[in-house]
């Protein structure tokens, strides 16, 4: 009998540990692809945007995706108007929820933005520092965004 409860005790601890090295290993997974994902969809540059909507676009996943695609058909025109380069920057960036498949980011991204307004003659810089809140999900062995929120 003993030995039948030090057996489970044991089973018990080892299915933990496992469950503890699952969700470090989603956690450290979801961080880089958090970090490769906001700067694909944070940033474009007008001379190849769509090259850059397009690799966006496949980082990320369900509702997201097809907010993401709205808001694309806007930035395309927009961005060959304006001549805009974005480029974000991902500083820092930490798990805030994690689980197996789901994992909630915070990033502090820089975004450095260049843009010719029709009528100037010389263009505007401007650096924004946001907080970004990226939900990811797994998706097919792949960690995408299902989720953004600007805080």
């Amino acid at each position: 009998m003993l030995c039948v409860v030090a057996a489970a005790v044991l089973g018990g601890l080892l299915l933990q540990r496992q469950g503890r090295e699952a969700t470090e290993s989603a956690r450290t997974a979801a961080i880089s692809a958090a970090r490769a994902a906001a700067s694909d969809i944070l940033g474009y540059d007008y001379r190849s945007v769509e090259a850059s909507i397009r690799r966006a676009r496949a980082s990320t996943t369900g509702a997201f995706r097809t907010e993401y695609d709205k808001t694309a058909k806007t930035l395309l025109p927009q961005s060959k108007q304006l001549k805009a380069i974005v480029q974000a920057t991902v500083g820092s960036a930490a798990a805030i929820d994690t689980r197996r498949d789901r994992v909630v980011v915070l990033l502090f991204v820089d975004q450095a933005t260049v843009k010719q307004v029709p009528g100037e003659k010389t263009p505007t810089t401007r650096i924004d520092q946001s907080r970004v809140r990226l939900t990811m999900t797994r998706v097919d062995g792949r960690w995408l965004v299902s989720e953004l929120a600007a805080l």
